[in-house]
């Protein structure tokens, strides 16, 4: 035997409320429609929000590893090309793949593995898979090690800010 629809049960338990209760009941409904479409309003802002940011955060990280006249080091470099690679939500990466986009801002360090690995001593990359000596490594950052990347974009735009200042 079907049991009837949630809709349907509601319908017969609105079909036995007052008139001053349907009232009631019509205005708390348009408040709550109300609550919600704003609520999708503010979602979606939030979204676009989010997109913005990633993009300003993806345009800033392009800028410093294609700034020849900014100095980093190998283990910089590296942080800020995993950075970059997981603003693009590329959460898990080859040290194959990121040698591949450092060098195409010439940021490639002699060893990217050994760098990843240091990284890794650190706390702020952990390896997935890859363990094989010739193998290329898959890892990702760490939690410490997005702040510490976090940090790093902010270190380099305020040496940049003061450079221009």
């Amino acid at each position: 035997m079907n049991s009837p629809s949630k809709l349907a049960t509601l319908g017969d338990e609105f079909w036995a409320l007052g008139l001053d209760d349907l009232v009631s009941l019509q205005e708390v409904l348009e408040k709550i429609i109300e609550a919600k479409q704003a609520m999708e309003g503010i979602s979606e802002k939030i979204g676009q929000r989010q997109d913005r940011e990633t993009s300003d955060d993806l345009r800033v990280i392009r800028h410093f590893l294609d700034n020849p006249d900014l100095e980093l080091s190998g283990p910089e470099s590296v942080l800020l090309g995993v950075f970059f690679k997981h603003r693009e939500n590329i959460e898990l990466l080859e040290t194959r793949t990121l040698n591949v986009a450092l060098d195409s801002y010439g940021r490639k360090p002699s060893n990217t593995t050994s760098t990843v690995e240091n990284l890794e001593k650190k706390g702020l990359m952990e390896f997935v898979t890859g363990e094989d000596l010739h193998s290329h490594k898959t890892f990702r950052l760490t939690e410490l090690g997005l702040n510490e990347a976090r940090n790093l974009v902010g270190r380099l735009k305020r040496k940049s800010f003061s450079a221009v200042g």
